[in-house]
């Protein structure tokens, strides 16, 4: 064994026994002890560090006697991934300090990949919840509900969904092979996508007939509120006489950006609010006054996901609009990122939405107060505007308001 690594890891196993020794007496006397470092060690500090005791004790055994090349760095941060893993939360990981680094980026708007947004099935699989619009993804031919089981020779199974999402990432001109499993197709379907860059566009607008606003918001990125109350401002002095919101196949993003959307919408009200743990209220979000003043219809169906339902979710409680579709996907859980002095991070659940009416849509989702399917085989990305059936269902909606 390298003579400096069994003395940190010597050093490490000393610090915890005698930390947890020395602290069993003085937190009977004060309650705490304070570090040489000055900072203050709970009796809860404490109980985690004897804890962690049988993992050095792992360490050093594989350091010393596993036949091949030992990286302490990388058994640690496996085992740190590994306790995020126990947690069983597909929204919840740990990454190191490149991967934290590709994260922060890959919420801002930009990045380079091929654009798909994916979620973790309890199956250990990665689904597509919707390809996004023009990317290399959409391109191929990758549709919502495909089952990606390997990508390129790594099998998917094991992998944490941000670890799948990390190797489908990379820099624009590389391939990325993608081995998917796809309902009613016995064959596995194997995709060659080249990488590109992916710039969110997150905002479209039209006129439907004379006289009918559509928006459709893809996911809700940093420039997403900017670019929707543009919109907005575009259609309203067309002398629009209602306005359709399309959140079909929205997963979500940036709560500030959704609240700020929300508040174009439902006049001087609560729109949403988080509790953690405890129950305890730890943010709360409230729009202005401002409030559309035409019939508003909002489209959802079982990919709109966390900020979207967030949206839709609070017209409803307002009573400012009409859902039209079907029943949303239900995530919603807070999730906070955090950095460590070395580079790596956490991205952690910590709370949960609770919309005005104060109901929870985590696992639950949000139901239409008018269920519309689309015809059979088809879905947003195929669908002309003629067999759209939640869209013209909307427009009924509005021409009869």
């Amino acid at each position: 064994m390298n003579w400096k690594r069994q003395i940190a890891l010597g050093m490490l196993l000393v610090l915890i026994t005698a930390v947890a020794t020395y602290g069993i007496t003085v937190n009977y006397l004060s309650g705490s002890i304070l570090t040489g470092s000055f900072r203050w060690i709970t009796q809860k500090d404490l109980d985690i560090i004897r804890e962690l005791e049988p993992l050095v004790e792992v360490i050093k055994t594989v350091d010393k006697r596993y036949i091949g090349d030992v990286e302490i760095n990388r058994l640690v941060t496996g085992a740190i991934k590994g306790a995020i893993d126990s947690l069983n939360d597909p929204y919840s990981a740990y990454f190191t300090a490149e991967e934290f680094k590709n994260f922060m980026i890959s919420i801002q708007g930009s990045f380079e990949g091929i654009g798909i947004s994916v979620t973790m099935d309890d199956d250990g699989l990665v689904r597509v919840i919707s390809p996004i619009e023009d990317t290399p993804g959409h391109k191929a031919g990758i549709l919502p509900d495909d089952k990606i089981i390997q990508i390129n020779d790594i099998p998917v199974k094991g992998l944490t969904l941000d670890e799948a999402v990390s190797l489908m990432r990379g820099p624009k001109g590389t391939k990325v092979t993608l081995h998917i499993k796809r309902e009613g197709i016995d064959n596995i379907l194997t995709f060659e996508i080249i990488r590109d860059s992916i710039e969110l566009k997150t905002v479209r607008h039209r006129i439907i007939g004379d006289d009918i606003g559509y928006i459709r918001i893809t996911s809700f990125d940093e420039n997403t509120s900017k670019e929707f109350k543009k919109s907005l401002n575009e259609l309203n002095s067309k002398k629009v006489r209602g306005l359709i919101l399309d959140l079909r196949n929205n997963p979500g993003g940036l709560l500030n950006e959704c609240v700020k959307v929300a508040d174009e919408l439902i006049g001087e009200n609560l729109i949403v609010y988080t509790e953690d743990k405890s129950g305890n209220r730890t943010s709360e979000y409230r729009s202005g006054r401002n409030k559309i003043n035409i019939p508003l219809v909002i489209l959802i169906n079982k990919y709109s996901a966390s900020a979207s339902e967030i949206v839709a979710g609070a017209v409803q409680d307002t009573k400012s609009g009409v859902l039209v579709g079907t029943k949303t996907f239900g995530k919603g859980s807070v999730q906070e990122p955090t950095v460590f002095k070395d580079g790596s991070g956490l991205k952690l659940t910590i709370a949960k939405y609770y919309l005005p009416s104060g109901r929870s849509i985590d696992g639950i989702g949000v139901e239409p107060d008018i269920v519309v399917e689309l015809p059979k085989g088809v879905d947003i990305f195929n669908v002309s505007e003629e067999q759209d059936t939640q869209l013209q269902k909307a427009i009924e909606v509005i021409k009869t308001d």
